[in-house]
């Protein structure tokens, strides 16, 4: 596995992952990941996503939204760092259009983005924050997941407070796009036990629906 620090948008600082079987040749889109509002890229939940999908051949880039660099907080709804996520696009655009993969706030910025792109292949969401961990946070709307046409996959810890279960299930059932939902056991972040069954849940939907893409193409 190689990872290579990169450069790229405004200041922005991202690590691209690859192995041998990383090429643009095979058909296969790239993934961009983005991160929650507490840790950054070198997450262990987002760097054992890197390597596996490097591993299955994806070329692969995380990288840390602007605020962490600054060592300031993340803005309301993640729309200041909706650009850093375009940059990483932009970046990224000469191996294909990408897949977005979002941690939490990563997963918000990541939704809204692909909302006004028709570049955006498919959309994964570890622990999409569909409240705040404050009982006094303001209820959060989620209706422009109805808007978006392209696979999703959820993937969300039975006792993670901040995307409760039953309250993903209410937001779904608007959702017209190609879905698939996975319940694990864990928190936000697939604590105590479930963090390498949720980063193969994600992968292998990835490289599953990456096949069927190519086999359309073919």
């Amino acid at each position: 596995m190689h990872e290579k620090e990169v450069s790229f948008g405004e200041g922005l600082n991202g690590i691209v992952t690859t192995t041998e079987a990383s090429t643009d040749g095979d058909g296969k889109p790239s993934v961009i990941i983005t991160h929650g509002a507490g840790q950054g890229m070198q997450s262990t939940l987002l760097s054992k996503t890197a390597a596996r999908l490097a591993e299955l051949g994806f070329i692969v880039l995380r990288f840390n939204f602007g605020y962490i660099e600054r060592k300031s907080a993340p803005s309301a709804g993640g729309k200041k760092e909706q650009p850093d996520l375009l940059a990483a696009i932009e970046y990224m655009k000469n191996h294909g259009e990408p897949i977005l993969v979002g941690k939490s706030f990563g997963a918000r910025v990541c939704a809204n983005v692909a909302l006004e792109r028709s570049d955006v292949k498919a959309l994964a969401f570890y622990g999409m924050p569909l409240q705040g961990m404050s009982k006094t946070s303001k209820p959060r709307d989620w209706s422009h997941l109805a808007k978006l046409n392209v696979p999703l996959l959820f993937i969300t810890g039975d006792k993670d407070k901040l995307c409760p279960p039953d309250k993903l299930t209410e937001v779904l059932s608007a959702v017209n796009a190609p879905l698939t939902s996975e319940i694990v056991p864990g928190d936000h972040s697939f604590k105590p036990r479930s963090e390498d069954l949720a980063v193969k849940l994600c992968t292998e939907w990835i490289n599953q629906l990456a096949a069927v893409g190519n086999e359309l193409a073919d």
